[in-house]
């Protein structure tokens, strides 16, 4: 019996072909990532330490088919409508802004939502809670609404 090679001419052209077509390719994969925070376990220490109910805010916002939900835990503050292109985005964050007005020192928010709410709403949502945009002086400008968000669902 004969001993034959393997011909590795046509892997080798492979390798050649794939190696700068995966490394050029990577480039256009960027992933956005969104930082979301689990709210902490309460301790006797901090429960102590809280502000009366009158002065703390527990910010939530749910999201439904109906509309969105702004409240502060089981006080609804505001109801925003749907419009017929989707969530109204721009009121819910002048309600968002009027809060932050009479909350400056808080920055934590938590969005509920139902598990079959699409995944771009959810996070249209989560960019009105943590921003706003304001124009004044023909200059668009940003600050920082509520950006600790945590993330719930709606049972």
């Amino acid at each position: 019996m004969e001993s034959t090679e393997i011909d590795l001419t046509p892997y080798m052209n492979l390798l050649v072909v794939l190696a700068p077509f995966l490394l050029i390719t990577a480039v256009f994969t960027r992933l956005a990532v969104l930082e979301i925070y689990l709210p902490p376990p309460a301790s006797a220490e901090l429960m102590s330490k809280l502000p009366s109910p009158e002065e703390q805010l527990v910010l939530t916002i749910s999201i439904t088919e109906k509309g969105l939900v702004v409240a502060n835990g089981n006080k609804i503050i505001s109801f925003v409508q749907p419009t017929s292109k989707g969530h109204d985005l721009p009121t819910l964050s002048n309600v968002l802004q009027q809060i932050k007005a009479r909350f400056p020192t808080v920055d934590n928010a938590i969005v509920l939502s139902k598990p079959d709410i699409a995944y771009d709403e959810l996070v249209q949502v989560m960019d009105a809670t943590r921003v706003a945009f304001v124009f004044s002086e023909g200059q668009k400008t940003s600050y920082s609404l509520f950006p600790n968000i945590s993330l719930g669902e709606i049972q």
